[in-house]
């Protein structure tokens, strides 16, 4: 049985979760006869939406798409089309990419939920490289060697940083250093944690990020920091002990790539779209 959310997908511009519940009803348009759409949603923005009806695979690949804002639509319908004789009868969960879960069972009812994956906040454990006081936290696994990391720092960061200098939200810088295909990622996020233990973590992650790897005394002391004790650090393993736990995380968590978003439980779809990280957070709240 094929997966077909493993399939590539292009996104689109549609209603989603995190829009206002009214956005999403209009996008999704008129029901087929004796069906019926259930919304759950959170502060009046849609969280998970649940068809119940007769069977009706093309409507119920429409629901995905409004759901997710995603293209899912046709390849659920090659999907649902090779594997249906299969499904009858059966519940099952079944993996919308790595940001969505559909469940769905098919019977004289058929029965549809397609809700965004949610990672309780307590498995997160401590957050500690923080940016603003109060708001939703939106936690981001990154590696500073990382082209898409550093055009999240570029594109989108600071946005973020003005909304949590007014309270909006918290952002948490999460290590998660592809040492396989990074060779810098490691030494680089040492460097930031040792930057960190003179109070200069995002000042040294915005040097990083603007892709100065290698010369990390030097960037130091660009900042202005204490060069023996940064040397000092740099050749200390406890430096490493926190960057390690943090790719520890990221590895039981199930990432995969770099950046990953969370805006509270929730994974973001699309972390370089501010509107849709912003949708999220609100989710959140």
């Amino acid at each position: 049985m094929r997966p077909f959310w493993l399939l590539p997908l292009v996104g689109l511009a549609l209603a989603q979760v995190g829009r206002p519940v009214d956005e999403f009803q209009k996008a999704l348009g008129p029901l087929p006869p004796g069906a019926r759409v259930e919304v759950e949603a959170k502060g009046g923005r849609l969280l998970a939406a649940r068809y119940l009806g007769p069977e009706n695979a093309p409507f119920l690949a429409r629901l995905l798409e409004k759901a997710t804002g995603l293209g899912y639509g046709g390849p659920f319908l090659d999907w649902y089309g090779k594997n249906r004789g299969a499904l009858w009868g059966k519940r099952l969960t079944l993996g919308l990419g790595e940001e969505f879960l559909l469940e769905l069972a098919l019977g004289e009812e058929v029965s549809a939920r397609v809700a965004p994956r949610e990672v309780p906040e307590g498995a997160f454990g401590q957050d500690r490289l923080i940016l603003g006081e109060k708001g939703p936290f939106l936690r981001v696994f990154s590696d500073f060697q990382c082209p898409f990391c550093q055009r999240l720092a570029r594109e989108v960061l600071p946005a973020l940083k003005a909304r949590a200098a007014r309270g909006e939200v918290r952002v948490s810088y999460r290590h998660f250093p592809l040492k396989e295909i990074h060779p810098e990622a490691l030494p680089a996020a040492t460097a930031s944690e040792c930057a960190h233990r003179q109070g200069a973590f995002w000042p040294y992650h915005d040097l990083l990020m603007a892709g100065r790897l290698g010369d990390y005394l030097g960037l130091a002391r660009a900042l202005g920091l204490e060069e023996g004790a940064f040397a000092r650090c740099l050749k200390d393993p406890s430096a490493q002990a926190p960057v390690e736990a943090d790719r520890a995380l990221a590895l039981r968590l199930g990432l995969r790539g770099t950046p990953t978003v969370f805006a509270g439980p929730y994974r973001v779809p699309n972390p370089f779209d501010l509107k849709r990280v912003l949708d999220y957070l609100e989710l959140a709240r």
